[in-house]
């Protein structure tokens, strides 16, 4: 599995950092080396992402598995895990299996109620098809450029290949290249992933770690459904910070709001 680290202040809490579906580590560097001035960040390719190798299994267990052997491994001390769609999801059923592993959740606009279903699949779907072309550049580049978003972005984008700035088509070539094909058929057929739904069900139940949940505007795409951030707020006690006019990456595109509400959660709880 490929990782970064930050080293941060001697004695810190660790920090672990979890991507979402089909990005990697590097999606994270405009908060990485803020958060690393403090504390020791661990942020990690998923399997079948990035720098890491591709696997047979990408189900919710395996991928909750492999958070686990982060926390053990790597973080070595109970960590706060800041994680992202997808990663939302593997960090809550990590966190509910092993709550000593983890002092807190930040979970950005996690992908939770959706799971199991065919979210974005047109996204998805035009994704796994471009991916056959990917030893074309560009070809590859030409067919990532066309896919469509989800919802028309701030100055009326509606495909990747219009948007500018950290989620341009340039960046999302370099994620999507060595993309396992097999992670986004997986990913599309969600449904089949019997025990990996039934395991996130009975861990945003029994989840009981301190959470701080990040909703991205419905408007602008967020993965949550509607009224699932107050439902989980209630079941949860989490702090809810919301952001208007933000869409699903908010992390990506909007950093400085980002890491805002994140301090007074890390200063809380980082001790515990």
């Amino acid at each position: 599995m490929y990782y970064e680290k930050g080293e941060g202040r001697p004695g810190e809490t660790p920090l672990v950092l979890v991507h979402g579906a089909t990005l990697r580590s590097e999606d994270w560097e405009n908060v990485h080396p803020r958060l690393a001035t403090r504390y020791r960040v661990v942020a990690y390719d998923q399997r079948g992402h990035g720098k890491s190798g591709r696997a047979t299994d990408y189900s919710l267990t395996a991928l909750a598995d492999d958070l686990g052997r982060v926390l053990r491994d790597l973080a070595k001390a109970p960590a706060i895990v800041i994680a992202h769609s997808l990663g939302g999801a593997v960090a809550v059923a990590a966190a509910a299996r092993e709550p000593g592993l983890v002092r807190g959740l930040v979970l950005e606009d996690p992908y939770l109620g959706a799971y199991g279903t065919r979210w974005r699949d047109a996204f998805y779907g035009g994704l796994r098809r471009a991916m056959d072309r990917a030893a074309e550049p560009a070809a590859f580049k030409a067919m990532v450029s066309a896919l469509p978003l989800p919802v028309p972005g701030p100055h009326g984008e509606r495909t990747a290949g219009e948007v500018r700035g950290f989620y341009a088509p340039d960046r999302l070539v370099t994620y999507y290249a060595p993309l396992d094909p097999a992670f986004v058929d997986a990913f599309r057929a969600q449904a089949e992933d019997v025990r990996g739904v039934a395991l996130l069900r009975e861990s945003i139940a029994a989840l009981a770690v301190p959470v701080l949940l990040l909703v991205a505007d419905p408007k602008q795409g967020s993965a949550l459904l509607d009224g699932e951030a107050d439902a989980l707020a209630k079941r949860w006690g989490a702090t809810v910070v919301r952001f208007p006019g933000v869409g699903h990456r908010i992390h990506g595109t909007r950093p400085e709001p980002f890491l805002e509400p994140l301090e007074p959660f890390l200063r809380t709880h980082r001790t515990l």
